[in-house]
């Protein structure tokens, strides 16, 4: 169990924490109180005149966490006001009692320990700065009191008071570090969490648009398609049934005109409905690449290891990139084998290469250029290697999921 001291103090300080208005004001009473010897100074005018300037001094105390540039000036100009006039050893003329110091001047400790928490650096050190000054006159009017014994003794008052400053200082700088270190820290989560939204909302926008598009191939398929295709074999019936039965040769070949329109609008909805998605993806990345390489204008061997499936964005777009490497290579590389490598990195990692001419390059508007930007839509990279003479080596890297 947690000894009964350490959880006083837990509860003290969670408890200054949740009021930090009330914990300044008791600090400010406190203050007062331990200058209450300044009532027993006669008259009793001059006693009132002493506890008014004391509450004046604690009491920009209340006021440092809303206004602490403004309070630190006011208890510096109270402090001045006690140094020039309520110490006075050995002049002609009295201290002025109602400015003598009094244990009340803690707040200037206080308030520099404020301002460099809640204020520039450059802002604190003149803080600093002047309360070591006020420290060092205040050392230097009250030596003379102390002739007898100057040295220790103003060495020992040197140290305090220097000490008490210097430690005011440091502890709130600490304070203005670890606020400055924790809020960016804090805002750097917070741009980490909202990256993690943006990929989050990024990777259903991606999935849904592939499911999508595969809901409108099956449709085309399923649909559009077989009504096309029914109406060709109805259009070749009539043809056939004009052809073998005498009539007019124009309806003839309207008929035959429809026919091989149908036929053609027919193969290119196919083609498009393959270009949406390709039916062959729904048995996996591997079988579909093995397809495009038999059917490559250039021979192709493919080498395909992976133990998971993408997500089907990935799959689609994985296949895409290896279809349209392998119609540049076909245009443009002089090559007479290509090889498709197909494994798992930290994400799905897909190659193409070439024995060709080389001397590809990535070029706006080109092919590689776009590739370039359709797997960066998924956080993707494309690197390429062709140097002239050959060979030439496309390295598509893809997440697992987008």
């Amino acid at each position: 169990m947690e000894p009964y001291a350490g959880t006083v103090l837990h509860d003290a300080y969670a408890w200054v924490r949740r009021h930090p208005r009330a914990a300044d004001g008791l600090l400010a009473a406190l203050l007062l109180a331990a200058s209450a010897g300044q009532l027993r100074i006669s008259p009793l005018s001059v006693a009132l005149a002493a506890t008014a300037v004391s509450a004046l001094i604690a009491g920009t105390v209340i006021v440092r966490r809303r206004a602490p540039l403004a309070a630190f000036a006011a208890v510096v100009l109270l402090s001045a006001a006690q140094l020039a006039f309520g110490v006075q050893p050995g002049g002609d003329d009295p201290p002025v009692h109602a400015l003598e110091p009094t244990v009340a001047d803690l707040a200037v400790a206080v308030l520099l320990y404020t301002l460099a928490v809640y204020r520039p650096r450059r802002i604190s050190l003149t803080g600093l700065a002047v309360c070591l000054l006020g420290a060092a006159v205040a050392i230097a009017r009250w030596a003379p009191v102390h002739a007898a014994h100057s040295g220790g003794l103003l060495l020992l008052a040197g140290a305090a008071l220097g000490a008490t400053v210097l430690t005011a200082w440091v502890l709130g700088d600490s304070v203005a570090y670890r606020r400055a270190y924790y809020d960016g820290l804090e805002d750097r989560l917070m741009v980490a969490e909202r990256a993690r939204e943006l990929q989050e909302q990024r990777a259903r926008a991606v999935d849904e648009a592939a499911a999508r598009l595969r809901r409108i191939e099956r449709d085309l398929h399923d649909g559009a398609q077989v009504r096309l295709a029914a109406l060709a074999m109805s259009l070749g019936e009539i043809k056939e049934n004009l052809e073998q039965a005498p009539g007019d040769d124009r309806v003839l070949g309207l008929v035959g005109a429809a026919h091989q329109n149908a036929k053609d609008t027919l193969a290119e909805l196919r083609d498009l409905a393959r270009g949406i998605h390709p039916p062959v993806l729904d048995r996996g990345l591997g079988p579909a690449l093995a397809i495009l390489a038999a059917t490559s204008a250039i021979p192709a061997r493919l080498s395909a290891a992976i133990t998971e499936r993408p997500s089907p964005a990935i799959e689609a777009m994985a296949y895409f990139c290896v279809a349209e490497l392998l119609a540049n290579a076909a245009k443009h590389s002089g090559a007479s084998q290509l090889t498709i490598g197909l494994s798992e990195g930290t994400g799905l990692v897909v190659t193409v290469a070439d024995d060709g001419d080389g001397g590809a390059r990535l070029v706006p508007g080109g092919g590689l250029a776009g590739l370039l930007e359709r797997v960066r839509t998924v956080d993707g990279r494309l690197a390429l290697e062709s140097p002239p003479g050959g060979p030439t080596l496309v390295t598509v890297e893809l997440p697992r999921h987008a």
